[in-house]
């Protein structure tokens, strides 16, 4: 999935974006899963393609906390476009590492999305902590979009 900048043209029925930057912690889950709940209620969604957005959110963020570096900021970025809503996590990570796409959480994720995938960036590969770490998924309205 392509990295989407605030200055990106959106096009007529396009929300734009909501990101989110928040100390990569768990304790900070429970906002970003309040947020990606009221953007897809919001939006039109469904009751049980909210809770699926709402379930990959979470467990998306989670998995980065896991790896994330102490310090760490975790972006968090919704954005609807055409019909789908896209989500990118990242933050910064020890090894770099993806998670694994037979792990549970992957499972999770695969299931409850139309498409995932995770990548990373590495910022300066002179340093041991500058693995950024990248989960990308899409959710497509299962009926078309309030209008």
């Amino acid at each position: 999935m392509r990295t989407y900048e605030l200055t990106d043209w959106l096009g007529p029925q396009c929300t734009g974006p909501v990101e989110l930057r928040v100390p990569a912690d768990a304790e900070h889950l429970i906002l970003i899963r309040a947020i990606a709940h009221a953007v897809s209620c919001r939006e039109g969604f469904g009751p049980d393609e909210s809770t699926d957005i709402t379930v990959a959110v979470d467990e998306a963020c989670t998995s980065l906390i896991r790896r994330s570096v102490p310090g760490a900021l975790l972006t968090c970025r919704l954005q609807i476009t055409f019909g789908t809503l896209r989500v990118a996590v990242s933050t910064t990570t020890f090894d770099g590492g993806v998670p694994s796409e037979h792990s549970f959480g992957w499972q999770v994720l695969d299931t409850v999305t139309d498409s995932v995938s995770a990548w990373r960036y590495e910022c300066d590969p002179r340093r041991g902590t500058d693995h950024v770490v990248h989960i990308d998924f899409a959710k497509q309205f299962a009926r078309g979009p309030r209008g």
